[in-house]
């Protein structure tokens, strides 16, 4: 499993997609000119009982468009927006803490040959994450990846590289893996490629039944953090995290040779929620129960 830590849902999001789907490319996708897409989806997250008592529930929905240009020998550059917005309801939990946090991130890849059978890619983004009443210069970060591409042949390609996330009273080094192995002609195993409600990070085993039928099942580390507003009761000027590995199954359905809608059902294990003060000090930790969510996104290529 890939292991990304985030300092908001969205951080890495974006340009994680756009950097990893251009390392995926094979060497004759090189020089393609223009190419863009848009993802939208909406994911409900049930009750979820915490060990003090109390519950919560969630509701995101995000937008993310990106695109790219290709040149000669290899090289390209591309520019992502992620807008992510989530609703939270809390039940019993002494007091409401926040109603909602909102999440744009900005960025920017780019991506080179390195050997003759190797790719570089580099990307950096900026954005906010804040409660809804917070304002947004409270919430900057900004993050870089480095990330190194080697195809061994047509059906293998293995990655790695390493990210570092700056904000939020928080700084964080993290690892990633990538790799395309195409195992048979049905059998994939893979990051997702498409920006979905979990991130595009994580592995994916998935199926492809024909050519408009796919089911995938996979897993990823998520951790979601943001600013708190100065009038916040729990923790004025303070900063909410969210971890846990969301595991799910994935249904695809490709409408047209540009236009997919897929469906997630699944599980969030090992849930946490921690309180952070202004200057990033722990006040409260709390660990929720395995947590159903079901999702489902349209994502477009132009």
């Amino acid at each position: 499993m890939q292991t990304i830590r985030r300092g908001l849902l969205s951080a890495l999001g974006a340009f994680i997609f756009l950097s990893t789907s251009i390392a995926f490319a094979s060497p004759a996708q090189a020089d393609s000119g223009w190419s863009s897409r848009l993802t939208t989806g909406y994911l409900v997250s049930t009750d979820a009982d915490f060990d003090s008592g109390g519950t919560y529930s969630s509701r995101l929905f995000f937008i993310d468009g990106s695109t790219r240009k290709s040149f000669a020998n290899h090289f390209s550059i591309g520019l992502g927006l992620n807008y992510t917005t989530l609703d939270y309801d809390f039940k019993d939990f002494g007091v409401n803490p926040w109603d909602r946090a909102d999440f744009l991130t900005i960025s920017v890849p780019v991506t080179m040959k390195a050997g003759e059978s190797g790719r570089l890619s580099v990307a950096g983004s900026f954005g906010s994450a804040t409660e809804k009443n917070a304002s947004w210069d409270e919430g900057w970060t900004s993050s870089l990846v480095l990330s190194y591409m080697y195809f061994f042949s047509p059906a293998l390609s293995i990655g790695t590289g390493a990210g570092f996330v700056h904000g939020l009273e928080d700084s964080s080094f993290f690892p990633l893996i990538l790799v395309r192995w195409q195992i048979t002609d049905q059998w994939l195993l893979s990051n997702p490629f498409r920006p979905g409600p979990f991130g595009p990070a994580g592995l994916e085993l998935s199926y492809r039944h024909n050519d408009r039928l796919d089911f995938g099942l996979g897993g990823v580390y998520r951790s979601i953090r943001f600013a708190l507003d100065d009038q916040a009761p729990v923790a004025p000027s303070g900063f909410a995290e969210f971890k846990g590995v969301p595991v799910f199954l994935r249904l695809g359905w490709a409408a047209t040779r540009s236009i997919a809608v897929d469906g997630y059902f699944g599980l969030t294990l090992d849930g946490r929620l921690t309180i952070d003060d202004s200057e990033g000090n722990e006040l409260r930790k709390e660990k929720y129960d395995p947590q159903p969510i079901v999702g489902v996104n349209l994502s477009g290529r132009f």
